[in-house]
């Protein structure tokens, strides 16, 4: 995971690999913070990951009318759930 801070919100990307045998989706909720009070969140939803491949997905989080968008953000996952296929 990583983000970057931008004139508009923070720009997150997560990547996930998927260990299993079989086909999987990822629920995975992240939040974006400062420590200062400025929090954002967003749910990603990687669909589909072959077995032994990533997948990678990308947003910018918050906004500027949300006050200064920090320059030290931090990622924390609040959820992280697995679907993997039963066929």
């Amino acid at each position: 995971m990583r983000a970057t801070p931008e004139k508009s919100g923070v720009r997150t990307e997560i990547e996930v690999a998927n260990t299993d045998e079989r086909k999987a989706t990822y629920s995975v909720q992240i939040s974006i913070a400062d420590g200062k009070g400025w929090t954002a969140y967003d749910r990603f939803w990687l669909q589909d990951v072959p077995p032994g491949k990533t997948r990678r997905d990308d947003a910018v989080i918050g906004s500027a009318d949300m006050g200064p968008v920090p320059q030290t953000p931090k990622i924390y996952v609040d959820e992280f759930t697995p679907v993997v296929d039963r066929k």
